[in-house]
């Protein structure tokens, strides 16, 4: 499962630690950021009505702005090309989302593409 950003959840320890049952992993990002094992509990980012949402996603602004926007990822988006927040996120995140991401947005496109001819 990719998040609206372009992250696979199964590299993200709080999913990891929720659908493995691994209370250890929980607790120790608990210790690391300082809030309660509870809050790392996420089964991802999607759908948008997601009960099992860890608390630091939840607030997160790329995924609300794809919620608002009701859209399936981020590389679906009109303003992809210049949104700021998102490339200086996926930059910062690792060469695998940036890739990641650059082929939804291809195929996003050729997809829209094809509708119009």
């Amino acid at each position: 499962m990719l998040g609206y950003c372009g992250i696979h959840c199964d590299e993200c320890r709080g999913f990891r630690g929720t659908v493995g049952g691994d209370m250890a992993l929980l607790e120790s990002l608990a210790e690391r950021f300082g809030n309660a094992p509870r809050d790392w509990v996420c089964l991802g980012c999607q759908p948008a009505q997601q009960p099992f949402l860890a608390t630091f996603c939840a607030g997160c602004a790329i995924r609300a702005c794809a919620v608002a926007r009701e859209l399936p990822n981020c590389a679906a988006c009109g303003d992809y090309e210049g949104c700021t927040r998102l490339h200086d996120f996926i930059q910062a995140e690792s060469e695998q989302v940036v890739r990641t991401m650059a082929l939804l947005r291809e195929r996003f496109l050729r997809g829209q593409a094809g509708q119009k001819g």
